[in-house]
């Protein structure tokens, strides 16, 4: 998810103190949770107006911390930068509070308040005086736990940028550090890397259990250290080259990349967890889907709606190791009055979980496109914010790796799905209400246009930012 910060109210200069560094030295591991499945029960149309109804539980990955005393849930976020508390008025037991107001404005909504610090624990690490955002107003950003615990880097922080303004940059930087520097900076033998696996609830499920880590390799996946280094191209995001998308096999040709170093045919892609619903350029959508037999695209949505037991073959490349998706991380399944010809019943849809990237580019800069959880969720990832003589890169191993097996888990949890579900209908009985089916793209090296990339602020953002029809899950202007 990414965000934008605006520049601070600044109140008068506050002394500060300067935290000790008494922390775990050993590395650590705990389960991260995606709570919902992936079917949205809609009460009204199938429209624009509906966006938020995947927002509230479907996909969000969360963990559990400590801060201040006070347990909270909060969204694991790989696109932004800061701990983000998003529920005013919790109690917490400060070690220093400020009278520092910042703004941070995602894809959708927006959130006000101050910088304060609290003693942090996150697993079995103890974070003595972390700062972070403590909002006391939100608007339309919709469910996101308690907050958000923005694991990427310095650079884009609201919250060091604002102390930045206000004490100076090596007072912000001594005091003002995001969690995972700042863990690094305070442990200096610990490996400066985590790891992230996000598990694939039922569709019709409530939670799944993934794996986050710090500074160690799940036993199942040590050979990760063997995978090749993906260099970071963005000092905001863990943004790294894309060598292709495939679609049944072709590549879709993008149009070039607008960050500086990205080799020709290639573009730079963010590896953002707090993305349930992938954004895409719009031309690349539109390759995936109108590969599907039957798929139609409404043009009033921006949605594809695609026949709930079809799929199509999705990979995507990095330095030359290919990734499968999964079917069931394609499509999502959505049951509401959405037949025209008879509002009184439920039917049931299925809708393109890689959706159009929306965002701005003069204010979102660094990437060409995100692969969020409907592509992380077949790969286990490393990150590794390397040292003085190695920029930060990713590591990852591809998890779906049988496209026949996958098929057959996707017909039989699917079929089981739709067994519980409304009837489903042909999608152009209800697409562009006379069902006139778009114009199919002829062939994947079609040029993509990029409409958005990248983000200069924080990172956090909202999935629901770009998702018009029913697909926002959360995650956003760039997630939660």
């Amino acid at each position: 998810m990414f965000s934008l910060s605006f520049v601070p109210l600044v109140g008068s200069m506050l002394p500060f103190i300067f935290f000790s560094t008494g922390v775990s030295s050993k590395p650590s591991s705990f389960s991260v949770r995606v709570s919902g499945g992936g079917v949205a029960f809609i009460d009204g149309p199938l429209t624009a107006g509906n966006v938020g109804v995947f927002t509230s539980n479907n996909n969000v990955y969360s963990t559990d911390i400590t801060l201040g005393g006070v347990n909270l849930t909060v969204n694991l976020d790989t696109g932004s930068s800061d701990l983000v508390i998003l529920t005013p008025g919790i109690s917490f037991a400060f070690t220093k509070t400020t009278d520092f107001q910042t703004t941070e404005a995602f894809g959708v909504g927006e959130a006000t308040g101050n910088i304060n610090f609290a003693d942090l624990r996150i697993g079995d690490f103890d974070i003595p005086g972390q700062a972070f955002f403590d909002a006391t107003e939100t608007k339309d950003l919709g469910s996101s736990g308690d907050g958000i615990l923005g694991i990427s880097f310095n650079a884009p922080s609201a919250v060091m940028n604002t102390l930045a303004q206000s004490v100076g940059n090596d007072t912000a930087l001594e005091i003002g550090s995001t969690p995972m520097p700042n863990l690094f900076n305070q442990q200096p033998n610990l490996p400066d890397s985590f790891d992230v696996s996000l598990t694939r609830a039922d569709e019709l499920g409530d939670v799944a259990q993934g794996t986050f880590l710090i500074g160690e390799h799940d036993e199942n996946f040590q050979n990760v250290t063997g995978a090749p280094q993906l260099t970071s191209v963005s000092g905001d995001h863990w943004s790294v080259v894309l060598d292709a998308m495939k679609v049944n096999g072709q590549a879709f040709q993008f149009n070039a990349s607008r960050i500086q170093g990205v080799p020709a045919g290639k573009v730079a892609a963010v590896l953002d967890t707090g993305f349930s619903f992938p954004p895409l350029p719009a031309p690349a959508v539109d390759a995936i889907y109108s590969s599907i037999p039957g798929a139609v695209f409404d043009t009033n949505q921006s949605v594809w709606i695609v026949p709930c037991n079809e799929t199509t073959q999705l990979s995507f490349v990095f330095a030359g190791t290919e990734f499968l998706v999964h079917p069931l991380d394609l499509t999502a399944a959505a049951a509401g009055p959405f037949n025209t010809a008879d509002p009184t019943t439920n039917v049931t849809v299925c809708i393109n979980r890689f959706q159009y990237l929306t965002l701005d580019p003069a204010e979102f800069v660094g990437f060409d496109l995100i692969l969020g959880d409907a592509f992380l969720r077949n790969a286990y990832a490393s990150f590794n914010y390397g040292d003085a003589s190695t920029p930060p890169f990713v590591q990852m191993i591809p998890t779906t790796t049988d496209f026949n097996q996958a098929l057959q888990e996707f017909q039989t949890q699917r079929a089981a799905t739709l067994a519980q579900l409304p009837p489903t209908v042909d999608p152009s009985s209800i697409a562009n209400k006379e069902g006139q089916q778009a114009a199919q793209s002829t062939s994947t090296s079609q040029s993509a246009s990029p409409s958005s990339t990248g983000n200069s602020g924080n990172g956090a953002g909202r999935d629901e930012a770009g998702w018009l029809a029913v697909v926002a899950l959360l995650s956003g202007a760039l997630l939660l």
